[in-house]
């Protein structure tokens, strides 16, 4: 009931919409005027159904799609729709016409009087917003890009696209279009209410060209003071234009060119060189050759020199300049010009030193001391470099300059070093280096492991094998301590290469030798050095990279290579391409290669015992041992709870683990055990209760003498137990949390 009331009230609200619609918009329709003018329809073809000539009735309207001749009826023989305009062809015989409008009620009983072959004109009119719009959409259509459209007499627009788009206002418009290279088009569009106006516009070519044949290439062209590619056809409007040739060392052209349309204009170019060749040969070898303060070479130089004033000059550490003017030029010009030997400037140096037993070195060279004093009356002028060392004590390095005909000094006092020992360990057959500070040279320790008395600080280590391959690491020594922690480096570094391809050809290189085929996937201990990498199969490209094994921070190092199959244009991602990170690497096979003796380990778990119970257990061990990545649970067991007590039932379970840890905190374990049942052994029972047992855990706080592992088990009953009684699967599923504490080594 109440549905069929609500449609009915749906219905009449839309009937009073409907009515009010109506009331509001009616088609109405001016009296039908005879164009006496409008000959066209004399020798119609269209005629009624009896064969007598139609007449043709113009109703002016903004809005044709909206009203509705129903042809045929009425005698209506045919429709068009014209711009503003509907024409429809009528039998003369009609008298009355309905016009049916859309969102409008119609007029009914339009009477008209009509003569076959005259035409007739009316004006239909509503009242809907539609009738009374003031503008209308405008698309042009031009193939050239940009062009320029300006509409009654507008500043132009520039349009980047080939179609332009706007608003106009109903009637008519001048438009002006134009586009570089192109002849323009001015006309008249005419716009109306009842659609969007479109047109095409079609530019003719209007151009010239010019062509510059030039004697020299690499120069810079403009034209009209507008960049343009050198060596192409350039193309420009018809009449004058600029053509400007710009050339290093050459003079710069500038002509004007009168080009006419559709022709090609030659410009044939001839570049005059304005510079000239100076061959420079200086009787020393040692001296340097500039000009205008720019170095152009040592002993000998060939020089173009622009022409203009410039200035030559021969100059050497601790000897006066050669200056020579060069402003004599000609067209043809090359010319040799020597600089002779350079005169020596001389200055004095005197160097104290304590402790006066130390040693002295100038430029390199040791030098002489008397009761810690050096003295040199003629030593050439510039910057003279300082070394004072001694044992045991800090190293000086400074640097002095002499002037020309005066004294320079120089007091230094040497401080006493704090000492501090040092035991390193490393490969055998590796020697041991100390560079200490403000030393250069490495001094030799021993080979394979060393104890040494050094200065306090920063020393750098250098590590050197039988191929005199060499590393080096800094280390602090303490003096505060009788010996500082023992240090031990590994001389040799592991590397493994992976790849998304099996079985490519994988070659290494360094700079000592040819290229060795390695195994990809496989661990390999290598030398600190820089290597190259190849990587070919057949359909796939060549793989090239290198790989940098100097870094001592890095012992541990896993590179994957993502191959491309030859034709792909799949830009690979140069990610795909990385480094794992030496932490993560180092704490899988270096921590989780540490001995771990556990103390005790705690733990609940239940299974899933069928239909919405569950089984309770409590679980413990002692001494659990982990060597690498394998750990053993020899002496765990377990008991059952059942009712709020301990039941009878206690069980022992063996397990053989396999960490794999992802970083400190974080570690991934799988395991394998059994499960035999004490009571069963305990009453002497022929087939004790027996089980397989597999699962996982997450092991969190990995490294923390407290981990914590979230587990989940599955077993298998092997013999002892009646699988009959076993109604659900997940009877043999648990989950479970426990936690241990133990020692690192």
């Amino acid at each position: 009931m109440a549905s069929g009331f609500s449609k009915r009230m749906v219905g009449l609200c839309m009937l009073l919409a409907a009515m009010s619609l109506s009331a509001q918009y009616k088609v109405k329709v001016s009296d039908l005027a005879y164009d006496i003018q409008d000959l066209s329809q004399r020798n119609t073809k269209i005629v009624d159904q009896n064969g007598e000539r139609c007449a043709l009735i113009k109703f002016e309207t903004p809005i044709p799609s909206f009203f509705l001749f129903q042809l045929g009826a009425q005698q209506i023989e045919k429709r068009e729709d014209k711009d503003d305009e509907i024409w429809i062809w009528v039998s003369p015989d009609v008298k009355k016409m309905t016009i049916h409008c859309s969102d409008c009620s119609p007029l009914k009983d339009y009477r008209v009087s009509l003569k076959g072959g005259n035409v007739y004109r009316a004006k239909i009119t509503t009242g809907l917003p539609q009738e009374v719009a003031t503008t209308q959409h405008v698309n042009i259509y031009c193939e050239r890009t940009p062009f320029f459209i300006s509409i009654d007499g507008a500043a132009p627009i520039e349009n980047a696209s080939r179609t332009f788009n706007t608003e106009l206002s109903i009637g008519a418009h001048n438009i002006n279009v134009s586009a570089k290279l192109s002849k323009p088009y001015r006309g008249t569009i005419r716009v109306y209410r009842s659609k969007p106006y479109m047109d095409t516009i079609r530019l003719d070519d209007y151009y010239g060209e010019i062509v510059v044949n030039a004697s020299q290439s690499s120069y810079t062209l403009y034209v009209d003071d507008e960049l343009r590619k050198q060596n192409r056809t350039v193309r420009v409007e018809p009449g004058a234009h600029k053509v400007t040739l710009i050339k290093d060392r050459y003079e710069t052209i500038e002509q004007t060119v009168e080009v006419e349309e559709g022709k090609q204009t030659i410009l044939p170019i001839e570049f005059k060189p304005v510079f000239s060749i100076f061959n420079v040969i200086c009787a020393d070898e040692e001296t340097e050759i500039w000009l205008d303060g720019v170095y152009k070479g040592r002993n000998r130089a060939n020089i173009e020199i622009v022409w203009g004033e410039h200035q030559l000059e021969g100059r050497r550490q601790g000897y006066d300049p050669f200056v020579l003017p060069v402003k004599d030029f000609t067209a043809e010009s090359e010319k040799t010009i020597k600089i002779p030997k350079l005169n020596k400037q001389f200055g004095a140096l005197r160097v104290s030193v304590y402790p006066p037993d130390a040693q002295l070195y100038v430029d390199g060279q040791e030098a002489t001391l008397n009761d810690g004093v050096y003295r040199e009356s003629r030593i050439t002028t510039g910057i003279h470099f300082i070394q004072c060392r001694k044992a045991d004590y800090a190293s000086i390095r400074d640097s002095v300059e002499v002037t020309v005909g005066q004294l320079s000094a120089r007091d230094y006092t040497l401080e006493a070093l704090p000492m501090g020992w040092l035991a390193i360990r490393t490969d055998p057959e590796v020697a041991i280096y100390v560079i200490t500070p403000g030393e250069d040279k490495p001094s030799y320790l021993g080979h394979s492991s060393i104890y040494a008395h050094l200065p306090a600080g920063e020393n750098i280590i250098e590590l050197r094998n039988k191929e005199n391959i060499h590393c080096r690491y800094h280390v602090f020594i303490n003096n505060k301590q009788d010996i500082t922690e023992p240090v031990t480096m590994p001389f040799r570094r592991q590397l493994m290469i992976r790849s998304n391809v099996l079985g490519a050809d994988v070659v290494l290189r360094d700079s000592l030798k040819y290229g060795e085929h390695v195994k990809a996937n496989t661990k390999m201990k290598l030398n600190p050095v820089r290597y190259s990498l190849a990587m070919e199969k057949k359909g796939y490209e060549t793989y090239r990279d290198t790989i940098d094994l100097s870094d001592p921070n890095t012992p541990s190092l896993v590179y994957y290579a993502k191959m491309r199959k030859k034709g792909d244009t799949t830009v690979v991602d140069s990610t795909k391409r990385t480094y794992q990170s030496p932490k993560v690497f180092h704490a899988f096979y270096d921590n989780a290669g540490k001995w771990y003796i556990g103390i005790f380990n705690l733990g609940y778990s239940f299974d899933f015992n069928g239909g919405g119970k569950y089984l309770h257990q409590i679980h413990f061990g002692i001494l659990p041992i982990r060597y690498r990545i394998v750990q053993l649970n020899p002496a765990d067991f377990e008991m059952t709870i059942g009712n709020g007590l301990i039941k009878n039932n206690i069980s022992y379970r063996p397990k053989l683990s396999a960490v794999l840890p992802c970083n400190k905190s974080l570690a991934f374990t799988f395991y394998l055990g059994a499960d035999v049942n004490l009571n069963d052994l305990a009453q002497k029972k022929s087939d004790p209760r027996t089980y397989l047992l597999s699962g996982a855990s997450m092991r969190i706080n990995h490294s923390g003498r407290f981990p914590v592992d979230i587990f989940a088990e599955y077993t298998w009953p092997v013999k002892g137990v009646d699988k009959s009684l076993i109604t659900h699967k997940e009877q043999l599923f648990r989950v479970g949390l426990s936690f241990s504490t133990g020692i690192d080594f």
